[in-house]
């Protein structure tokens, strides 16, 4: 039982190491550019090694989605049936900075980004569903609080955001200003919050990214 279990400890371990590989393979060269045998050597893993866990670099692309799929659905599982917050549209703004923060510390969730916006197999809807639904979800939870100004959609609502969060993100990428992340995603929420938050919510909002301990409490 015990050797079941080592197994299996050792199996998730090769695979975790492949998918931060990956990460950082595909961050820093794009999926076109990223080869299977520098993703090995960057993992330490042999070519069977490989092939006993995945049919190809596909497939990691697969779980590098995944790995942002799973941050969004703790997002849209929040907004249907967690505890409220305060204010809907300030945990919406807490999120996006959440996520920034990620993307900042976490290769495999920059990748996928990079894989969201680069033409080839995974510039999808697909791709898009996890924070097209979470941001939803989010909108949804705040015109049912009352927040929301009236002629705002939730649905349609949610495309603008992620579409001008992605925006703001490849033109971070392209000229290499990751650090100023946070500060164009407070600029973004300036320039959008006002016409999406009824006037008396608007002036409870923090545009920045919350206290790191607010932060690490989500």
């Amino acid at each position: 039982m015990q050797e079941n279990g080592d197994r299996g400890d050792r199996r998730e371990q090769m695979v975790l190491r492949l998918v931060e590989a990956a990460g950082v393979v595909i961050d820093r060269a794009g999926y076109a550019g990223a080869t299977t045998p520098e993703i090995l050597r960057r993992a330490g893993v042999s070519r069977s090694g490989f092939y006993h866990h995945f049919e190809g670099k596909e497939q990691l692309g697969d779980a590098i989605l995944d790995r942002q799929h799973e941050f969004f659905q703790k997002v849209s599982e929040q907004a249907a049936s967690g505890p409220a917050p305060k204010v809907w549209l300030q945990a919406l703004i807490d999120v996006s900075h959440l996520y920034t923060a990620g993307i900042l510390e976490d290769p495999v969730l920059r990748a996928a980004v990079r894989l969201s916006i680069e033409p080839g197999p995974y510039q999808t809807a697909e791709s898009y569903a996890g924070p097209l639904g979470a941001v939803t979800a989010v909108l949804e939870s705040a015109r049912a609080a009352d927040e929301l100004q009236g002629h705002v959609t939730p649905e349609e609502a949610s495309r603008t955001l992620v579409g001008c969060y992605s925006g703001v993100q490849l033109l971070a990428l392209a000229l290499d200003e990751r650090d100023a992340l946070h500060q164009q995603v407070s600029a973004m929420w300036a320039l959008i919050m006002p016409g999406l938050a009824r006037p008396a919510v608007l002036t409870r909002l923090r545009l920045s990214a919350p206290p790191a301990d607010t932060a690490r409490s989500r």
